[in-house]
């Protein structure tokens, strides 16, 4: 069941404005990457569907809230992309905080506190590793960026808890196989940045006798 609900709900435990019925509902969530859903539904929900609503749906990570950032209405037809909630942390400031000598954990929680206005995020981490940052007016979600590029690990969101994990997903032995249980493969193939030869150049533009390796 796919719902709606407006800006400001936070517990989403009814109904919520509408249930829908779209065409199509997407999500795509990348390892500490983007996380968010491409929906298309008739245009009966434009009412229901605006800048900012947050729509809920089920995924591998159960049921979780996606803010609506653009729309595009067409051909009786209205097509959204909703970012997950966590990237309401780009509205909260951090103007100068200093995380030293902390765990991953600690740090983002030590971030948290220090945002202006105060969030609700909830933080947690099984990485010990001790490690210095300091946040100089930037978003509480650069300050995460920052916290997974030095200490390590993988995001996974949940609503508005954050975890930093060390390893993610779980073995139970289950192998994928085509013409068993998958039913097609697609693979797509690039060359764009594919590089036949470099061409060194070295202080005061010294080249090798060969020009090219």
């Amino acid at each position: 069941m796919i719902k709606v609900y407006s800006a400001s709900e936070t517990q989403f435990k009814n109904n919520g404005l509408v249930v829908l019925l779209p065409s199509k509902c997407e999500v795509h969530n990348e390892d500490n990457g983007d996380f968010y859903l491409e929906l298309t539904a008739d245009t009966k929900f434009v009412d229901y569907l605006k800048e900012n609503n947050i729509i809920v749906c089920k995924t591998p990570q159960g049921e979780q809230p996606f803010r609506i950032r653009t729309s595009k209405i067409s051909n009786k037809k209205i097509e959204v992309t909703a970012y997950h909630v966590y990237y309401d942390s780009e509205n909260y400031l951090i103007l100068d905080s200093y995380a030293q000598n902390l765990t991953a954990g600690q740090a983002l929680n030590h971030f948290k506190t220090a945002t202006v206005p105060q969030n609700a995020f909830l933080f947690e981490s099984d990485i010990n590793t001790r490690n210095n940052f300091r946040c100089v007016r930037k978003s509480l979600r650069e300050a995460i960026d920052t916290v997974v590029e030095r200490w390590g690990g993988h995001l996974k969101r949940d609503k508005w808890s954050v975890a930093l994990s060390q390893n993610i997903g779980v073995d139970n032995g289950i192998v994928i196989e085509y013409r068993k249980n998958l039913k097609e493969m697609t693979a797509t193939y690039s060359w764009q940045d594919v590089v036949t030869r470099l061409l060194p150049v070295g202080n005061d533009g010294i080249m090798l006798p060969e020009q090219f390796i």
